[in-house]
């Protein structure tokens, strides 16, 4: 009798431990793995401004980006400057590392070409959402910031932007300083196509009289992969201003308004992957390739022939231990075709 009494307390163990795991295999079947997008885009910016995606943890991306001369405005010698090609507008130098799968801290040097120059910028960039493939979260969302600061030279003139008298203290060193913050909300709609909204407040300590030293901005962004290595870019960002504050107009290429003080930046460009590095080739109306310079003082227009050529070269290399089973660079950055069905 005591052993069928121990049997059977064993067969009712047995058959709870199978209830478990049938309960269990229901329960994970019920609730299926949360499958994220990836590459919405394929580097941390589109062409000048910055995309929702962020530095793998552990990895550090270099970049080197270059802005010419016009190509065929009237006040331009074509010929002689070779379409632009002899004159450096702007040049960019930047380092990206990966903190987490979601922080990435960024430094960076710039020649600028707005009225302070010499811009030296740290940034910060947080992933707060990810896009799933059943898209239950339809947005990728990132906010971003960053601090310039000049290092020109004092331009002795009071009138000017660059002027920090000698004695100015606190005052002098501030009137150097310029922030952007950013909301980033991307979504891939498709395996191709990738669009991105990017609500912007832009802040300078010094400003000319006629300006504030506010301005808001509202960001568009796309990207139109055709193979896994390339795709088209674009950008354009309208200043929500105001109209005349600081010279700025709604639309003034679409309205013909010739030689004002500002167009908004239109920026369209060709990407594509070779040997690990990532090519940007555009065509844009900007100067400038930091936000605080590009955004707020743009005076070149399309329509004039005031636009340019402008390249990115951009390289990531791993710095730390990748997890296990992780593929975020095959071959540099290619996008992994298994883990791109959208």
């Amino acid at each position: 009798m005591k052993h069928l009494f121990t049997l059977a307390f064993a067969l009712c163990l047995m058959s709870a431990y199978a209830q478990d795991d049938i309960m269990n295999e229901l329960e994970s079947e019920q609730k299926p793995k949360k499958e994220y997008v990836s590459y919405t885009f394929k580097t941390t910016r589109v062409i000048s401004a910055h995309s929702v995606e962020v530095v793998k943890k552990g990895a550090l991306d270099f970049r080197i980006s270059h802005r010419f001369g016009d190509i065929a405005s009237s006040g331009n010698d074509h010929i002689h400057s070779m379409f632009g090609f002899d004159q450096a507008a702007d040049i960019l130098f930047a380092f990206e590392y990966g903190v987490t799968d979601d922080l990435t801290l960024g430094i960076g040097r710039a020649k600028g070409a707005g009225p302070l120059r010499e811009l030296w910028n740290a940034n910060i960039k947080y992933r707060v959402l990810k896009q799933t493939r059943d898209f239950k979260n339809p947005f990728t969302i990132t906010l971003f910031a960053n601090a310039s600061i000049s290092s020109m030279r004092n331009s002795g003139d009071p009138t000017s932007l660059n002027y920090f008298p000698k004695g100015g203290g606190y005052a002098n060193f501030a009137n150097r300083m310029a922030y952007t913050v950013q909301g980033l909300f991307g979504i891939k709609a498709t395996k191709w196509l990738s669009v991105q909204f990017t609500p912007t407040f832009v802040w300078h300590n010094n400003v000319a009289y006629n300006d504030n030293n506010y301005l808001f901005l509202m960001g568009f962004s796309a990207r139109a992969k055709f193979t896994q290595r390339a795709g088209f870019i674009f950008e354009y960002f309208l200043p929500l201003t105001k109209p005349g504050v600081g010279g700025r107009e709604y639309f003034p290429m679409v309205r013909g308004m010739k030689n004002a003080m500002y167009y908004p930046a239109l920026n369209v460009g060709f990407e594509f992957e070779t040997g690990g590095h990532i090519f940007h080739i555009n065509v844009t109306n900007t100067r400038g390739m930091l936000e605080q310079d590009f955004l707020a003082y743009n005076t070149a227009n399309w329509a004039q022939g005031e636009f340019r050529l402008g390249f990115t070269i951009s390289r990531t290399f791993q710095l730390g231990k990748k997890g296990k089973g992780e593929k975020y660079w095959k071959k540099g950055s290619v996008e992994d075709a298994k883990n791109n069905k959208q």
